[in-house]
């Protein structure tokens, strides 16, 4: 079994399947796990990059997971070999060394309670998945998104070998 994760899938060439920028998945995920339409209390983030492109971020499931590594209490654990980080709020005392180590800035400490938050993907139930309207989230593993990646890649080299 390989550790999953959500995976950000788009395709230029069709303006459907970009991220709109809606922000559902950050609603969707907020109300999921707090009951609110508070975005900030997401674990999923849409990050804007300018000229109009956003792309949602996500805990990526690292092998050896840096912010499990330095929690100082341990409340950051993987109870499946190869399953998600989870966060043992009980433990939790919201000193924000998980935030500052995690690579891509998926682990918050929520605004509210102050202790850390990341994706837990529902319980295996990814909701932002299920209501992005531009279907650009995938539950998927690292070769997944590589094998993407490729393909899109190759799209455009054969586009570009076309135009020239």
């Amino acid at each position: 079994m390989s550790r999953k994760r959500i995976g950000y899938f788009e395709n230029k060439q069709d303006p459907e399947n970009i991220c709109s920028r809606c922000r559902m998945c950050e609603l969707i995920c907020a109300f999921q796990h707090h009951a609110v339409g508070n975005p900030r209390r997401a674990r999923i983030q849409v990050i804007t990059l300018g000229q109009g492109e956003d792309i949602p971020v996500t805990c990526l499931n690292c092998k050896d997971p840096p912010c499990m590594n330095i929690c100082p209490t341990g409340s950051l654990h993987r109870p499946e070999p190869e399953g998600m980080v989870r966060v043992q709020e009980d433990l939790c005392i919201g000193c924000a060394m998980c935030v500052n180590a995690c690579p891509v800035g998926a682990m918050t400490l929520d605004p509210v309670e102050g202790l850390a938050i990341k994706c837990d993907l529902c319980q295996r139930d990814p909701q932002c998945i299920l209501y992005c309207p531009a279907k650009v989230l995938k539950l998927t593993d690292a070769g997944q998104t590589a094998r993407h990646r490729m393909k899109g890649y190759a799209k455009f080299l054969q586009i570009a070998g076309e135009e020239s």
